[in-house]
């Protein structure tokens, strides 16, 4: 920032100095027709000099920040592997399936210890294959601190041979987001194509009218063309960097995007124009992915059983992923619908960015449920996550509706798990992860907690070499 800062007032010294130079053009012009213009030649030389004095220290303090930033990335390269698994406690998931599709979203708490991303997906052997990241440093972070972080995940895909789903942010402050794209591109460079699943640009955008604080300035600058030069920017960037020719890009959308949506496929109204954008980016992007979040957890539609106390068809619909009833399986369906009547493939690419489940209650839990305390216990959370780890990835045909393709539903190449551990929802306390704190050393799940029996005979941790490649 302070070199990006010293570059401009070297392009402003630049200016000054044409500026001075054409006041010295016209004091000789006009010494020549003998008028008395050089007698102001003191104040043109005192001009020339501030210009020049500007133009020389800008430089120095951008050559000595750019060396400064190398020296770190120096001093902080190669970071050792260490493999980092939570203990489960005694409580283990059999059941496992297409666990290589299968990833983990870091959380803002697990930016914190980066050095403990687990190995291992808790409860189970199942070795972590993907991470998504949903950016590359933390507000307030110096150089050094983002340099370590990124050798820390460096060490990890290497170790571990996983991949990642690079995120960077698209906010309406531009700046940020170009000082935010100049981490990102270091990052990419330091994994390199191999250990890249793709980028995602943006998150949630369609959420951006709803937030507090945004603008309808900063609403409609986004969606009428903003957020479309941006992501062509950026790929334009990446594919520069060899490797990075072909790498899948995607802006992750929540699946409010597929509901509602009257004529269009999807959400296409002053505050979200999602349609529009898709239709332009298809256009522009041959590696484009649809990217979607899906949250029973938070689903305005269910509500508590007749009893008023209860919540139990809400629960059932909500932590399901192999009928046409479960409420994740409807949205993917709907997804799909969505993506075919406006590609006309119906096995177009589709990621989903999030699933999970919090326990506790989450703070940013609103809806008739929140008085269900069943709904956000740990046994719910055991279950869906069970479940989850289950899934073959599969979207089960709905009954007695018009199948996309022959073959019923495509389903998602990748799927991610939200999150490793607790974090916060801009200061709101969520509980979403999978471990509670950097802290702990243990699972989040218990059997105690739970409700069920713990395992009793002795299981080892796995191996350093179960996890590398």
């Amino acid at each position: 920032a302070i070199s990006a800062h010293a570059l401009n007032r070297l392009v402003a010294s630049r200016a000054c100095l044409a500026s001075a130079l054409s006041e010295s053009f016209s004091l000789v012009l006009g010494a020549m027709a003998g008028r008395s213009g050089l007698s102001e030649g003191g104040g043109f030389l005192r001009k020339t000099y501030h210009c020049f004095l500007v133009a020389v220290l800008s430089l120095l303090v951008s050559v000595v920040t750019v060396w400064y930033v190398y020296k770190l990335d120096s001093q902080a390269a190669d970071v050792p592997y260490t493999a980092y698994d939570c203990d489960s406690n005694g409580l283990d998931l059999e059941d496992q399936m297409t666990m290589s599709s299968k990833g983990m979203a870091i959380d803002d708490t697990t930016f914190d210890c980066p050095d403990k991303i687990p190995a291992h997906w808790p409860h189970t052997s199942a070795p972590v294959k993907n991470l998504r990241l949903f950016r590359t440093t933390q507000p307030g972070w110096d150089e050094s601190r983002i340099s370590e972080f990124r050798k820390h995940v460096a060490a990890y895909v290497r170790g571990t041979g996983a991949k990642v789903l690079v995120g960077t942010q698209i906010s309406c402050d531009e700046l940020e987001d170009d000082l935010d794209w100049s981490h990102t591109i270091s990052l990419l460079k330091e994994l390199n194509a191999s250990h890249v699943l793709g980028l995602a640009v943006g998150n949630e955008l369609d959420q951006l009218a709803s937030k507090q604080g945004t603008s309808k300035d900063c609403v409609q600058t986004m969606w009428d063309g903003y957020l479309v030069s941006k992501l062509h920017a950026r790929m334009e960037d990446v594919r520069k960097i060899a490797g990075f020719e072909h790498l899948p890009v995607t802006t992750v959308f929540t699946a409010g995007v597929v509901w509602g949506t009257g004529e269009t496929p999807f959400k296409d109204d002053p505050d979200c124009k999602v349609n529009t954008f898709l239709t332009q980016i298809l256009k522009m992007e041959p590696n484009w992915v649809f990217t979607f979040n899906f949250y029973p957890y938070f689903d305005p539609t269910i509500g508590m059983d007749p009893d008023g106390k209860h919540c139990s068809t809400a629960m059932d619909k909500c932590k399901c992923f192999d009928t046409p009833m479960c409420l994740n399986i409807l949205s993917m369906q709907q997804s799909r619908n969505a993506m075919t009547r406006l590609t006309g493939d119906p096995k177009a690419p589709m990621w989903v960015g999030e699933v999970g489940w919090s326990a506790p209650k989450a703070d940013t839990l609103h809806t008739a449920v929140q008085k269900c305390a069943g709904f956000s216990s740990y046994k719910m959370y055991h279950d869906y996550y069970k479940n989850f780890i289950a899934w073959d990835l599969t979207i089960p045909e709905s009954n007695g509706e018009v199948q996309e393709s022959s073959n019923g539903y495509a389903g998602p190449e990748i799927v991610f798990w939200f999150s490793m551990r607790d974090s916060a929802n801009f200061g709101i306390k969520e509980y979403f992860g999978l471990i509670e704190t950097c802290d702990d050393s243990a699972c989040k799940l218990t059997p105690a907690r739970v409700g069920v029996a713990p395992r009793t005979e002795l299981r080892q941790p796995p191996a350093l070499a179960e996890v590398a490649i």
